[in-house]
C-alpha cells in the first residue's frame, strides 16, 4: 500500500497513488452514503490589536496558508479514484493539487453573522451534504460583519483521510502558517512516506511470517470472544424501521458547556477518585437514560413488559481508540503522532443494567424530581465511582492489549462489509434497483443478533495540549512545522482514548503581547450514521464541553436536549459538590 509514481508532467508535476487501507475504504464507504461520517471543524477566531494593517486573512495570505497546510499533510490534496470499483479506490495526489486550489476548495467572504455560518454548516451537514464530493478536503474563512476582527474559519474534510488529532493538527498548523511568515515546503516524497494506513504502520510487519500469522490469529481468536460476549441492551427512546440502516441520518447537534468553576471541580474530583473524565462518563450517561426512561414509565408512556426487559439488560457503549501510539515507533518519532491521517480503531465496554431501585412501581411513593427519581435514589457516589471503575477496567484490558493493532486490522473486514451494504443498498435505492446481497464468513464477526448498544461515546481529553489558544506558535514549540525536532510521541496520547502513558509535559505558549490570533470557540460537526446517538466531551481553554451528535430520524431533539440536560445535572450531582467520599485503599 506505499505510494507509487503514476507520471510526471510539466503541469501536474509528479502524481503519486496508493490504495486505500481497509479502515479507509470503510470511510468511502460511508462517504458515498450521502456523506456520512464526513467532518465539519468550526473556529471562532479573534485578530488581536497586533494584527491590526496586516491583512492576516486576506486571500492571499489564506491561500499561501493553505496550500503550505496541504504541501505538509498531503492527504488534504488527494482525490479518491474509484474508476477500478468500489472495492478497489485509490487516493491520487499532484504537486500542483497541492500548490495550487481547485474551485470552491478555499472560500473567503463576509457574513452578516453566526446566523448565516450555521446555516453553511447545516448545508454541509444536513441539507446538501455530497454537493462537494469532488473536493477531499475543504477551507470556509468568513469574516463576521457585526464583529469587526472577529472570523469564523470552517476546516471541513472526509473522515477517510481525518480523525480527531487530524482536526487538531489541522487547526493548529493553519493558524501557525496564517500569522507567520513563509515557511519552508518539505518534499512531497518525504510526507507522503507520512501518510499511509495504520495496518502498514503495524510494528508486527516487521516479524517473521510464523510469528506473524500467529499474532494475527490469536488477535482474531480475542476480537470474536469480545464480541459474542455483548448479549443484549436498550437505548432511550427511538423510531427504527426496517429502512433506517439504510435511510441517510439527518444530522442534527445539542451541548452545553460547564462553567471555570464548575470544571475545576469536576476535574479535581475525578482525581480525588483516581479515574479520567473519560471513565465517569459512560456512568453519567447510563444515569441519564435512567432519568429518561423512568420519566416516561412513571407518565404511562413504557409498559410494565417493556420496563422488565430494559431494566434487566445490561447497556453497551463504545467509541474511537487512538492507535497512533501502537504504530511504527520511527513513525512517530518523525511526528507521525499527529499526521493528518485516519488512525482509530473502537471500543466496546458493557455496565450493569440501569438502576431501577423501585422495580415497576409507579405509585405516589416514588420520589420524584422533575418527573424522575432523583440522582440520589438511583445511585450512591460509592455505587456510581464503582461503575466508573468498571468500565475503566475494561477500557484498560482492551488498550494495554498487546495485541492491539492486530486487534484492530481483525475487526476491519467485519466494519467494511457492513458499511459497504449500507452503502450500496442506499444506492440501489436510488436507482430503483434490488438490493444487492453479500455473504459474509462466520469468523469475520460473532455479535449475537439481540445486541444493542445504548450510545456512542468520546472523550478527547486536555485539548490545550496539542490546540493552542494564541498564534503564532512561540518558537521552538513542539508540534509547530516550524520546528526541526519532531515531537514526543507522547502528544499521540492526547486526544481520544488510547493506552500511551505518560501524558507530555504542557507546551510553551503565545505570549499576550506576540499573539495576533486568539481561538475563542470551536466545535466539531459530524454527519451522522443513522440511528447514531453520540456524546462527546473534551476540555477547551479549561472548560469542559459535552455535546450529543444524533440522527434526527431517529431521536427527537427534545429527546437529545433532554439527554443533554441530564448529563449536565449528573455530573454536577457527584462530581461538582464537596461530599464525594474517598476512594478505599
Amino acid at each position: 500500500m506505499s505510494w507509487s509514481l503514476l507520471y510526471s508532467s510539466q503541469s501536474l508535476g509528479k502524481t503519486y497513488a496508493r490504495p486505500l487501507g481497509l479502515n479507509e475504504l470503510s470511510f468511502y464507504y460511508d462517504r458515498i452514503f450521502n456523506g456520512t461520517a464526513d467532518i465539519t471543524w468550526r473556529y471562532i477566531v479573534e485578530e488581536t490589536k497586533l494584527a491590526t494593517g496586516r491583512d492576516i486573512f486576506g486571500a492571499v495570505n489564506v491561500q499561501r496558508a493553505w496550500a503550505t497546510l496541504k504541501q505538509w499533510y498531503p492527504l488534504l490534496g488527494v482525490k479518491m479514484d474509484d474508476s477500478d470499483g468500489i472495492d478497489a479506490v485509490k487516493f491520487v495526489v499532484s504537486e500542483r493539487s497541492l500548490s495550487h486550489h481547485r474551485p470552491d476548495e478555499v472560500v473567503i467572504r463576509t457574513v452578516a453573522s453566526s446566523s448565516e455560518v450555521e446555516e453553511i454548516l447545516w448545508t454541509l451537514t444536513r441539507y446538501d451534504p455530497m454537493a462537494d464530493h469532488h473536493l477531499i478536503s475543504r477551507l470556509f474563512v468568513l469574516a463576521r460583519r457585526d464583529r469587526p476582527g472577529t472570523y469564523e474559519v470552517l476546516f471541513r474534510a472526509a473522515h477517510a483521510i481525518t480523525d480527531g488529532i487530524s482536526g487538531a493538527t489541522i487547526a493548529r498548523t493553519f493558524f501557525d502558517l496564517l500569522a507567520s511568515s513563509p515557511s519552508r515546503i518539505p518534499p512531497l516524497e518525504e510526507r507522503l512516506a507520512m501518510a499511509l494506513p495504520y495496518d502498514q504502520l503495524n510494528p508486527t510487519n516487521k516479524m517473521s511470517l510464523p510469528r506473524k500469522r500467529w499474532r494475527r490469529a490469536i488477535a482474531q481468536v480475542t476480537f470474536l470472544n469480545r464480541r459474542r460476549k455483548l448479549t443484549g441492551g436498550h437505548a432511550i427512546v427511538r423510531t427504527v424501521t426496517d429502512k433506517t440502516y439504510r435511510t441517510p441520518a439527518t444530522s442534527d447537534r445539542v451541548g452545553n458547556r460547564f462553567s471555570l468553576a464548575e470544571t475545576t471541580a469536576i476535574l479535581h474530583a475525578c482525581k480525588k477518585q483516581n479515574l479520567t473524565l473519560g471513565a465517569v462518563i459512560p456512568v453519567i450517561s447510563q444515569l441519564a437514560s435512567a432519568r429518561i426512561l423512568h420519566r416516561r414509565y412513571l407518565r404511562g408512556e413504557i409498559s410494565k413488559d417493556e420496563w422488565e426487559h430494559r431494566r434487566r439488560q445490561p447497556m453497551h457503549f463504545g467509541g474511537p481508540i487512538n492507535l497512533r501510539p501502537y504504530m511504527d515507533v520511527e513513525w512517530q518519532k518523525n511526528g507521525g503522532t499527529t499526521e493528518v491521517a485516519l488512525a482509530i480503531d473502537y471500543y466496546e465496554c458493557t455496565l450493569p443494567f440501569m438502576p431501577t431501585p423501585y422495580g415497576t412501581r409507579r405509585d405516589d411513593g416514588v420520589p420524584r424530581a422533575d418527573g424522575a427519581p432523583p440522582y440520589s435514589a438511583l445511585l450512591s457516589h460509592a455505587r456510581f465511582f464503582h461503575r466508573a471503575r468498571l468500565f475503566r477496567g475494561q477500557l484498560l484490558r482492551t488498550v494495554k492489549n498487546p495485541l492491539m493493532l492486530d486487534i484492530a486490522q481483525a475487526r476491519q473486514p467485519t466494519y467494511a462489509q457492513r458499511k459497504k451494504i449500507i452503502a450500496t443498498h442506499w444506492l440501489a435505492e436510488q436507482k430503483g434497483e434490488p438490493l444487492p446481497t453479500y455473504t459474509q464468513p462466520s469468523y469475520w464477526d460473532s455479535v449475537p443478533s439481540d445486541y444493542l448498544p445504548s450510545n456512542g461515546l468520546s472523550s478527547v481529553g486536555q485539548m490545550s495540549l496539542i490546540l493552542p489558544e494564541k498564534y503564532p506558535l512561540p518558537c521552538g514549540y513542539p508540534l509547530s512545522v516550524h520546528t526541526a525536532r519532531a515531537a514526543s510521541p507522547a502528544f499521540g496520547a492526547v486526544a481520544e482514548i488510547s493506552g500511551a502513558k505518560p501524558t507530555p509535559e504542557r507546551p510553551p505558549v503565545t505570549a499576550d503581547a506576540d499573539a495576533l490570533l486568539r481561538i475563542v470557540d470551536n466545535n466539531t460537526f459530524l454527519h451522522a450514521r443513522p440511528m447514531e446517538f453520540f456524546l462527546a466531551n473534551s476540555t477547551d481553554r479549561d472548560q469542559i464541553g459535552l455535546s450529543v451528535t444524533f440522527d434526527a430520524n431517529v431521536y427527537s431533539r427534545a429527546v437529545a436536549e433532554e439527554f443533554i440536560e441530564e448529563c449536565r445535572q449528573a455530573t454536577l450531582f457527584y462530581l461538582g459538590g464537596d461530599g464525594i467520599p474517598k476512594p478505599k485503599l
